[in-house]
């Protein structure tokens, strides 16, 4: 799952469909950490589907700003527009990093307990897995940062050198998930807490009914 999304993302034109793929593959993390069936990777699972739901929102936000100004979503035909939306630019930016798993972002935090997780379920064969699940963010590394050097930072289309940025509103909006992504990615405690509270019950339910 981790590493069919990541590659499916890879080769797509259409800005929604990268994203749509990019979850499918993020949902893999999920799965792999539901299946440790440890409270770590559980947990890491849980908090994997808190931080994609704030990086999804935020990745749709920023493209609804681009598609609402250009008109259109290809990949082949957008380019530069940091110099016109250079906030947007930068909202994308930060949902990027934390989708790739830059530590100091949520994305990081989740993953890194899966794979702890996967190590502790599966002995010798949880770093095989971990290798799995890296290849997947490594793949996702490169179709995200080739997406930026295109989309933002190439030279900028005629076509676009009337675009206008995001607006108050929008930027007050994203701003809010932007402080979230941020927040468990360098506060994760209070969350994974929250978490493993029903985490360690819903696992004791489960060795009681095995």
């Amino acid at each position: 799952n981790v590493l069919y999304g990541a590659w499916s993302a890879m080769a797509q034109r259409d800005l929604k469909y990268v994203i749509g793929y990019s979850s499918v593959s993020h949902m893999g993390y999920v799965l792999m950490g539901i299946a440790t069936l440890h409270p770590l990777g559980v947990s890491g699972a849980v908090l994997q589907m808190f931080s994609h739901g704030i990086m999804t929102a935020l990745f749709f936000a920023v493209v609804g700003f681009i598609y609402d100004r250009t008109h259109t979503r290809d990949i082949a035909v957008l380019e530069g527009l940091a110099k016109r939306m250079g906030v947007t630019a930068a909202f994308f930016t930060v949902a990027g990093m934390a989708s790739l798993g830059l530590p100091g972002l949520s994305g990081f935090v989740a993953e890194l307990l899966v794979f702890l997780g996967l190590f502790h379920s599966y002995g010798a064969l949880g770093p095989v897995l971990g290798i799995l699940g890296i290849a997947g963010a490594g793949i996702t590394a490169v179709y995200i940062l080739r997406l930026l050097a295109k989309v933002f930072f190439g030279p900028l289309g005629e076509q676009w050198s009337d675009q206008t940025d995001a607006q108050p509103l929008e930027r007050f909006s994203t701003t809010v998930l932007v402080g979230f992504i941020f927040l468990v990615g360098l506060f994760p405690f209070p969350f994974v807490s929250v978490i493993d509270s029903g985490v360690t019950d819903l696992l004791g339910a489960l060795v009681r009914v095995v």
